[in-house]
């Protein structure tokens, strides 16, 4: 796991991408290096997960010299491919997975990432076309697990891993995207391709981009799809259970691969606890588990008590860590330096991220059933309105978003800056239609997609990797492998969501409600007698208590008027009307406030460039 960058173009220098590295040193501490050929520098800082020793050194060359490669991820099947290719005649020099990938663009070219399972994003510098004008080829992961950020500017094009990067390059100006930024206060997170910064792009997941001088392809090569494991839907329901346990069993051995400890992420839900269990039985050793909790006072929403029944009934090693007001008052710097664009979400993240990174470098998490299984509240809502009306699919798109919007569209253009506005317009925002991906799919089948294309990738899985990663830790998602994916699209409806259930998951048990049933089914022989027998509970930040509270002062002074027109991002004459927040408690006024303050801070240290 690393961070990775490059510069192709004139401004291919030594300076330029020492610079790019030093502003990721977090994601990898391990190692640094960086390489340069004619018109392209690369550089990368490595978190050594697979082969610790010089051995995975990057940027990593074929024994020719003539195709180079920067990596950023964990290759699961790399021991069968490196059997595969060791059979075609090529030897190996380490145990890297890194070496497998680049072997395998070697042999296969752009179709190497057909090969790979994993989670990636990586960059090579081909020049055996034309060393003069090498091929730099970049691929990202099928789900966009791992972030790929791209820019083309007058001088060049520049790639990186982080925002920041990007910007400690000195070739992409810090200045503000506004529809980037109109996404964030109606979503809670940008949407990509989109990011915060113009001009500056994330490659899509399941993409790759092949730049050569001046020219530019972009390919799709992988995409989520229906009825893959043939016959799985007609099956009895005892045999799709076991299809999905032995698709998870699978999957947790092969994402505990490395050379270094794997811990987890342990709440006190059914996904995590699931996974752990299969990690236990898979280790033969007490994993380590971490959890995040409050003070006594905010008992009703601390989900560590479960969280520690599940440790107990697994073995685990498990640690629990207390998120208090001045732990994010002390850490809210670095809180932002972390996520590296503005989030709604991330905050838990970054606090377990911080205790897990000082025991182990990976850690696995149970992100991803949710928006496989339909454990949303807002599935059960759009699963009654399709019921009313057939035809409410038809508006499907947008109609996923309002369940979960923070800001209403009309109240956005208070926040942002009248110049920034006026300067690049907004233009019409997201449009879900454009990651419907599985259109003529079954409903559930439909929002699953929906999801894992937007919230899933949009929000979930970019927190997820900025804060762990803040933490140098890298963060393994089972549930969101394609081959579990490709068991849980070739499922019946009832088979994730029983028959005639209520639909009421925040208030039922699982048992009632009937929500994720096959992963219910599945964990029953796993954990504690009784663990359906409770309601879903989603993690619960309380920043309304905290904002209205011991952090409102910061909050304040955060969004002063003043301070906020010296980077032009908000409005600061709707700063003035602030104090009214915190005597009316509105649904999610916490959560605008937080994100409101992080986007400020953010813009601050980033170093944007004010709307005026």
């Amino acid at each position: 796991m690393c961070g990775i960058c490059g510069i192709i173009g004139r401004r291919a220098d030594q300076e330029t991408v020492d610079r790019m590295v030093a502003a990721m040193h977090h994601r990898g501490p391990d190692d640094r290096g960086t390489s340069l050929h004619p018109g392209v520098a690369v550089g990368m800082t490595r978190l050594a997960i697979q082969d610790l020793g010089p051995g995975g050194h990057q940027p990593m060359a074929a024994p020719e010299k003539d195709v180079w490669i920067v990596y950023n991820g964990e290759m699961y099947n790399a021991p069968e491919q490196r059997a595969h290719l060791e059979q075609l005649g090529y030897s190996f020099r380490s145990t890297s997975d890194t070496e497998v990938i680049l072997t395998l663009y070697r042999h296969y070219g752009s179709s190497c990432v057909q090969r790979i399972r994993g989670i990636f994003a990586f960059a090579v510098v081909d020049l055996r076309e034309n060393p003069g004008e090498p091929v730099v080829f970049l691929a990202r992961d099928p789900l966009g697990v791992k972030p790929l950020l791209f820019a083309r500017t007058s001088e060049g094009a520049v790639f990186a891993s982080e925002l920041k990067s990007m910007v400690a390059s000195g070739i992409v100006p810090p200045e503000i995207n506004p529809r980037a930024l109109a996404a964030l206060f109606r979503h809670g997170a940008v949407f990509q391709p989109d990011t915060m910064i113009n001009g500056v792009f994330s490659i899509p997941p399941a993409h790759f981009v092949r730049v050569q001088g001046e020219k530019v392809a972009v390919e799709r090569y992988w995409r989520l799809g229906v009825d893959r494991v043939q016959g799985l839907r007609q099956a009895d329901y005892g045999d799709q259970v076991a299809a999905m346990d032995a698709a998870l069993r699978e999957t947790v051995k092969a994402q505990m691969i490395g050379d270094v400890p794997v811990g987890a992420f342990l709440s006190g839900g059914v996904d995590s606890a699931t996974l752990t269990a299969l990690m236990a039985a898979e280790a033969g050793a007490r994993v380590k588990t971490f959890s995040v909790g409050f003070q006594p006072e905010l008992a009703i929403i601390d989900e560590t008590e479960l969280s520690g029944e599940f440790a107990a009934h697994l073995g685990t090693d498990h640690t629990r860590i207390e998120i208090t007001p001045e732990q994010i008052r002390n850490d809210i710097d670095r809180i932002v330096d972390g996520i590296d664009q503005p989030s709604i979400d991330g905050l838990n993240t970054y606090f377990v991220s911080k205790a897990a990174g000082a025991d182990v470098k990976v850690a696995l998490s149970g992100t991803g059933a949710d928006d496989l299984f339909m454990g949303y509240p807002w599935h059960a809502r759009m699963l009654r309105h399709h019921a009313d009306a057939p035809n409410f699919l038809d508006a499907f798109a947008e109609c996923n978003g309002r369940f979960h919007q923070t800001f209403d569209p009309g109240d956005i253009g208070h926040l942002i800056h009248p110049l920034l506005a006026r300067r690049r317009p907004m233009g019409k925002g997201v449009t879900y239609a454009a990651i419907d991906e599985l259109h003529g799919a079954d409903p559930i089948a439909r929002m699953t997609a929906l999801t894992l294309r937007g919230y899933t990738n949009n929000q979930l899985l970019r927190d997820i990797d900025a804060m762990s990663m803040a933490h140098s830790l890298e963060v393994r998602v089972p549930y969101l492998d394609p081959h579990v994916i490709d068991v849980g699209l070739s499922l019946p409806q009832d088979a994730i969501l029983a028959r005639g259930a209520p639909l009421n998951p925040m208030k039922d048990s699982y048992q009632e409600s009937g929500i994720k049933r096959i992963l219910i089914d599945v964990a029953r022989p796993l954990l504690p007698k009784g663990f359906d027998d409770v309601p879903k509970r989603g993690f619960a930040m309380p920043l309304g208590i905290w904002l209205n509270g011991p952090l409102k002062d910061l909050v304040l002074d955060v969004l002063r008027p003043e301070r906020v027109a010296k980077t032009g991002v908000m409005h600061p004459g709707t700063m003035t009307h602030l104090p009214q927040l915190f005597d009316q408690n509105r649904p999610m006024f916490g959560w605008r406030l937080w994100l409101m303050m992080i986007t400020q801070i953010w813009a601050e240290r980033m170093g944007v460039e004010p709307a005026g």
